[in-house]
């Protein structure tokens, strides 16, 4: 009987944990509190990735890689890692906001590595 306890004791500890996850999608709406984003927007319909509106917030932890959130703009594609909310929502802890396929910050002469796996230089 202790046993059947601790382990149920274990899986409800485990369940109740924040679990951290990674979003990207496009910028469709902005409010004071974050942005709700198209997610995976323009994957194919056949795939396994998970497609839909979702709530992203922010606090004063939210730490911006590259891009600040003034350079938040409706259509932008951002890359998120955050703790998901209880409904489809994300509490952000790092943002990446992209204008075209680099972040909005990055200098010119950066380097990026494309999805063909070739090396572009920022102009």
């Amino acid at each position: 009987m202790r046993i059947l306890a601790l382990s149920l004791y274990l899986t409800v500890t485990v369940l109740a944990q924040p679990r951290f996850v990674h979003v990207w999608g496009c910028i469709t709406a902005i409010n004071r509190s974050g942005i709700e984003i198209d997610q995976n927007f323009n994957a194919d319909p056949q795939s396994g990735y998970r497609r839909g509106e979702r709530q992203i917030t922010f606090t004063s932890k939210t730490k911006f890689d590259e891009s600040a959130r003034q350079d938040l703009r409706v259509g932008r594609t951002v890359d998120i890692i955050g703790l998901e909310t209880a409904d489809v929502g994300v509490q952000a802890t790092r943002i990446i906001v992209y204008q075209g396929n680099a972040p909005v910050g990055m200098p010119a002469g950066g380097r990026m590595i494309a999805p063909d796996g070739s090396v572009q230089t920022r102009k």
